[in-house]
């Protein structure tokens, strides 16, 4: 058995360590001492049982497997830590996709949702009623006990849809000073508002924690059918799961819808879709609170699942990957980002693993992932510039030459009302 300990308690870290191997454990400590959470860790180290010890407290937490389905069925930990990651970062492909591949506008700042989506699920769960009043013990007012007010149960789902309606007013916020933009000059505003509210996150620490961001404790972990929300508890996976399938089955119809038509037609050619009668600015608008809030629950799913929301660690290469998914899947296909979203993020989770060829531990440095990304991107617009499953164009099959010409010379009947008829 596998036992890590880590936290900022140096000697009594030193002392159990030695005294788990003398029992015959793989016991080994590691030399961080920054307080981060133990569900943080545990991921990082893959210990079986991690001990975080800090200045007063020590949290224990043992890897479970999870069962689903048939009896013989289970999933490891680790398994489940990926699925919940990947289905996370599957929900904001999807909601990128809704401007990237719907509407056919490049944004590049998309990670504002996330951020705003994980801040606001974390400010609502830790907001605490004490004799002064309201407070939001986060920054300064760190350490502030008192009884929340968001501790009752199905707190979550409420504080994951004002998460998204907080993304989607302030998708509809970004929208209008980049209504009138197309191409590269809307890449470059979402880029530059991505670093405005990137800045405001990191140096509002009375809101988002600052740098050293929040974290939720034991008493402050929302509940979901009786159970405490981890991103290694049964409840969650399946909840990850359901939220992907319900955004999928909207996305679907949506776009299957006259607002899907529309915002086709806006992609084609605006111009034409102006002259031909759509409100190309309401449409644009509807794309933009779409994709925001579906942005915003994803950042509340990545809050529970990272347990540490730190607005240093969501910066704009977020928004790169993400976008990396949709074109690396195909813009505008559902299953397109599906699929890039199952080969892009797990990829990370791979580079990890070490591999011992004759003695020899081979491992790619984190700082080379980047350019393994970079690298796949490569390959794939080179042999599949539209993507490995892009958009279909419908069920009708093309025309054959010969049907094609005899189409060409046939008479038209473009405004041909009835059949003419001779007189008798």
């Amino acid at each position: 058995m596998r036992v890590t300990l880590v936290g900022p308690c140096a000697s009594g870290k030193s002392v159990l360590t030695q005294a788990l191997q003398a029992r015959g454990y793989d016991a080994h400590q590691c030399s961080q001492e920054h307080s981060y959470v133990p569900d943080m860790w545990q991921r990082i180290c893959r210990a079986d049982v991690l001990i975080y010890l800090d200045a007063d407290m020590a949290t224990i937490r043992r890897r479970r497997p999870v069962w689903w389905g048939p009896d013989h069925l289970q999933v490891e930990t680790k398994v489940m830590n990926i699925t919940v990651f990947v289905a996370t970062f599957a929900v904001l492909s999807l909601g990128l996709n809704v401007v990237v591949g719907y509407t056919g506008l490049l944004d590049l700042g998309y990670v504002t949702f996330l951020a705003t989506g994980a801040i606001v699920t974390y400010d609502l769960l830790l907001l605490t009623s004490t004799p002064t009043g309201v407070v939001l013990p986060v920054g300064d007012a760190a350490g502030t006990t008192g009884e929340q007010l968001f501790a009752f149960p199905g707190a979550y789902l409420f504080a994951l849809l004002a998460a998204g309606l907080v993304c989607a007013l302030l998708g509809i916020l970004r929208g209008i000073p980049t209504l009138k933009l197309t191409g590269d000059y809307y890449a470059i505003v979402t880029l530059g508002l991505a670093e405005i509210m990137y800045l405001v996150y990191l140096n509002e620490s009375w809101l988002t924690g600052g740098a050293n961001g929040m974290s939720l404790g034991f008493e402050a972990r929302p509940s979901l059918f009786g159970t405490k929300l981890y991103y290694d508890e049964p409840v969650f996976y399946y909840f990850v799961l359901g939220v992907l399938a319900l955004t999928l089955l909207v996305l679907h119809h949506l776009n299957r819808s006259r607002i899907g038509r529309a915002w086709g037609a806006i992609r084609l050619d605006d111009v034409a879709a102006r002259a031909s009668g759509i409100n190309v600015s309401r449409y644009k608008m509807l794309a933009f609170a779409v994709s925001g809030f579906f942005g915003g629950v994803g950042g509340g799913l990545y809050a529970i699942w990272a347990s540490t929301v730190a607005a240093k660690s969501l910066d704009i290469w977020q928004s790169i990957l993400i976008l990396c998914a949709v074109v690396l899947g195909g813009m505008g296909s559902l299953r397109g980002v599906l699929l890039g979203a199952a080969i892009l993020f797990p990829l990370r989770e791979v580079l990890r693993e070490q591999i011992t060829v004759m003695d020899t531990v081979l491992r790619v440095p984190p700082e080379a992932s980047n350019l393994i990304y970079g690298l796949l991107l490569i390959v794939v617009m080179r042999f599949r510039p539209q993507g490995l499953l892009p958009r279909g164009h419908g069920e009708s099959k093309p025309m054959s030459p010969k049907a094609e010409e005899a189409l060409r010379q046939s008479e038209p009947r473009l405004y041909v009302l009835g059949e003419r008829r001779d007189p008798a």
